[in-house]
């Protein structure tokens, strides 16, 4: 989740399966300047939330745009978002 133009992520512990995505997530993140923090992260920060991403293997990274039939900040996709889908772009084409 985003919030005031911070990624915010749950820690890495037996809850979440860590895999390339997270590492790449972080690296994304400090190459294009955006801070990351890890943590727990509330129900009601995700409600709060000004983005939300999903990012995986199959689907790369993705906004979330909606959330229990909510809208997620303006219901559009952010700056956060464009910023990381940018920068994904460019590191598959640096493979």
């Amino acid at each position: 989740m985003v919030r005031h133009g911070t990624m915010f992520g749950p820690p890495r512990d037996n809850l979440i399966l860590e895999g390339i995505r997270v590492r790449l997530m972080d690296e994304l993140c400090q190459a294009s300047g955006l801070p990351i923090e890890t943590r727990p992260i509330l129900r009601e920060e995700v409600l709060a939330a000004d983005e939300m991403l999903i990012s995986s293997a199959t689907k790369e990274i993705l906004p979330v745009t909606v959330l229990d039939g909510r809208p997620v900040g303006s219901g559009r996709p952010g700056p956060v978002y464009q910023a990381l889908y940018k920068a994904y772009q460019a590191a598959k084409q640096a493979l």
